[in-house]
C-alpha cells in the first residue's frame, strides 16, 4: 500500500506568532536581568526585522548581537530565542530544534514555558526528518500532559518512519477510546503498520474503522490502489476495479484504460466498451492517452458486438448447461452486459452444477450483481463463500462498503 496518507505534523507553537513583540520586554521572573546596550541595540534592530519579515535581515543583526564580548546567559538567551524563531520561518527546523532545546536546558527559560516548548521541539524534529529524536522530545513532554493525543500521534508516527511498526501500533492502539472518533491519520497509520507487520487481524480491525468512519471516495482511492498494485490475479483485480467504480474512486484515465484491458482480456468485452466510452464521455484522455483510449474503445465495441448477438440466445444456453463452467460462461455474459438479475441466476446454477472450475469467482461474481440488484443480505453471503484468503479480503472489502 502506498504511503501517501503519512501525517504531516502540525506546528501549533503556543505563542510562536506574537512572541517578536515583548521579546526584548523581561518578564517578572526576568525583572532583575537586564540587557545591555550593546547586545539590545543590535537585537532590537533584528527584532523590527523580524516583523517586516526580513529574515536575512535580521539574521545579520542577530550575529551583530552574538559578536559582543563579554555577554551574560541572560543576553545569550534573549539572542537564541530570536533566533530560533528566525531558523522557524526559514524552514530551518533542525537548527531551530536544536536551539530551542538548548534554551529549555539553558537555566534561563520561565518554568511556565518549558512543557510546551518541548512539545515544539519535538514537532520541529519530526518536520526536520529526525524521528528519534522527534519520539524521544514528544515522550519528555507526555510526562507533563500524558493526555495530548497529538503528541501522541506524533510518537505513533515518529515510530512510523523509523519502520518500527510495532511501536507505532502500541502507541497507536493506545489513542483509540471507546466511543469515540479516531483521526483518519491514525487509522491511516494502524492500517498500514499492521499491514507492514503482517497482521491479518490487526490490518482487519483498522481496515474496518476507516471505511466506517472515513467511507470517502478518497479513502476508498487510497486504499484501492494499495490493493489492485500488490494483485496478480485476474479475477481478484477485477473485482476491485469494480468495486473502485461502486465507491466512486474510478475517477483517473489509467484506471480507465487499465480496467477496460483487464475486462476485454477477462472476457467481459462489453463491459469493457461501456468503461471506455464513460472514461472518454468525462474528459479524462488527451494527445497519445486519447488516441490509445479511442483505440481501446474501438477494439472492445468489436468483440462487445459480437457479444450481444450472443445474448439472444443466453437463456437457451443456459437451460442447457450441463456443467458449472458453461452456466459460468453464461452468467459472465450477462454480467457484462449489466443484465445482473440474469447474471446471479446463471452463477447459482453454475454452482450447483459439476465442473465449475472456478467457485469463488462465481460467489464473487455473483455478489457484485446482487450488490448492483440492491440486495445486499443475499450479496453477503455470497461473498461469505469465497474461500481464497486472498480473494476473501476482496469480498470483504466489498462487505464494508454494502453495511
Amino acid at each position: 500500500m502506498k504511503a501517501t496518507w503519512v501525517l504531516t505534523a502540525a506546528l501549533a507553537f503556543a505563542g510562536a506568532a506574537g512572541m517578536t513583540a515583548g521579546l526584548l520586554a523581561p518578564s517578572v521572573a526576568e525583572a532583575q536581568q537586564k540587557i545591555g546596550p550593546k547586545v539590545g541595540v543590535p537585537l532590537k534592530a533584528a527584532q523590527e526585522a523580524v516583523q517586516k519579515k526580513n529574515w536575512n535581515g535580521a539574521l545579520a543583526k542577530i550575529k551583530e548581537a552574538q559578536a559582543v564580548q563579554p555577554r551574560t546567559a541572560f543576553e545569550d538567551y534573549k539572542i537564541n530565542e530570536l533566533l530560533w524563531y528566525v531558523y522557524l520561518q526559514q524552514g530551518r527546523n533542525a537548527d531551530a530544534a536544536r536551539l530551542l532545546e538548548q534554551q529549555i536546558a539553558s537555566g534561563q527559560m520561565p518554568a511556565g514555558e518549558r512543557v510546551q516548548r518541548t512539545k515544539t521541539v519535538a514537532q520541529l524534529y519530526f518536520r526536520a526528518g529526525n524521528y528519534s529524536k522527534a519520539a524521544q522530545s514528544a515522550n519528555q513532554y507526555l510526562k507533563s500532559a500524558p493526555n495530548d493525543q497529538e503528541a501522541q500521534l506524533l510518537v505513533a508516527q515518529s515510530h512510523f518512519q523509523q519502520k518500527d511498526y510495532k511501536s507505532a501500533v502500541a502507541a497507536a492502539n493506545r489513542l483509540i477510546k471507546p466511543g469515540q472518533r479516531p483521526s483518519e491519520d491514525l487509522l491511516q497509520l494502524l492500517l498500514r503498520s499492521n499491514y507492514e507487520l503482517k497482521d491479518a487481524a490487526g490490518t482487519s480491525a483498522a481496515l474496518e474503522q476507516l471505511l466506517t468512519y472515513y467511507p470517502s471516495p478518497d479513502t476508498w482511492d487510497r486504499l484501492l490502489d494499495g490493493y489492485i498494485a500488490q494483485t496478480n490475479h485476474d479475477h481478484e483485480l477485477l473485482a476491485l476495479y469494480r468495486l473502485s467504480e461502486d465507491v466512486g474512486s474510478l475517477t483517473k484515465s489509467r484506471q480507465y484504460l487499465d480496467m477496460s484491458q483487464a475486462l476485454f482480456v477477462g472476457g467481459f468485452a462489453i463491459e469493457a466498451e461501456r468503461i471506455m466510452d464513460k472514461g472518454l464521455a468525462a474528459g479524462l484522455f488527451s494527445g497519445e492517452e486519447l488516441t490509445r483510449a479511442t483505440r481501446t474503445r474501438d477494439t472492445a465495441k468489436r468483440k462487445a458486438d459480437e457479444d450481444r448477438k450472443a445474448l439472444a440466445g443466453a437463456s437457451k444456453s443456459l437451460a442447457a448447461a450441463k456443467t458449472g463452467d458453461a452456466a459460468y460462461k453464461v452468467g459472465q455474459l450477462y454480467f457484462s452486459a449489466g443484465k445482473y438479475a440474469e447474471a446471479a441466476d446463471a452463477m447459482r446454477k453454475a454452482l450447483t452444477l459439476p465442473g465449475l472450475n472456478d467457485v469463488d469467482d462465481a460467489n464473487m461474481e455473483m455478489g457484485i450483481a446482487l450488490v448492483r440488484l440492491g440486495k445486499k443480505a443475499e450479496a453477503a453471503k455470497a461473498f461469505d463463500a469465497v474461500k481464497d484468503p486472498k480473494y476473501a479480503e476482496v469480498a470483504r472489502l466489498w462487505k464494508l462498503h454494502i453495511r
